[in-house]
């Protein structure tokens, strides 16, 4: 199973997918919309993707990986904004920072900073009221 680093600018969604070995795939890019969104969620899903890592403040994305049962690895914003503003990603390209996530699953240092996140449990009977 491989891992996919998905990154959600402000006008393009960018997916890149890490091989087995470790290398990184040409990046899928998509007009940001919710359509596109979960579109590109299911090719993942179809595809077989172990790992889904996002940015933690990426609500709409990580509700519809959960929904399709994705493994979702949430990054932490401060550390985050602080590895692209060290790295002038903040006005480069989208891409640029999708790569940055996806090779942040391969350097160990910065793996243990990833947070695994699961899908709340569903209950089986539902709570009595009164």
């Amino acid at each position: 199973m491989s891992v996919c680093a998905l990154w959600q600018g402000t006008r393009r969604l960018v997916a890149v997918i890490v091989e087995d070995d470790g290398h990184l795939r040409p990046p899928i890019s998509v007009p940001a919309t919710p359509s596109n969104a979960q579109y590109l969620l299911t090719y993942l899903a179809a595809i077989d993707i172990g790992t889904l890592i996002v940015a933690e403040r990426s609500h709409t994305l990580i509700a519809q990986a959960l929904a399709l049962k994705l493994a979702v690895r949430l990054v932490p914003h401060d550390l985050l904004e602080a590895i692209r503003t060290a790295a002038g990603l903040k006005h480069r390209a989208p891409r640029d920072s999708a790569r940055l996530l996806a090779r942040w699953y391969l350097t160990p240092t910065l793996r243990l900073h990833l947070r695994e996140l699961r899908a709340p449990a569903t209950q089986e009977k539902p709570l009595a009221l009164f």
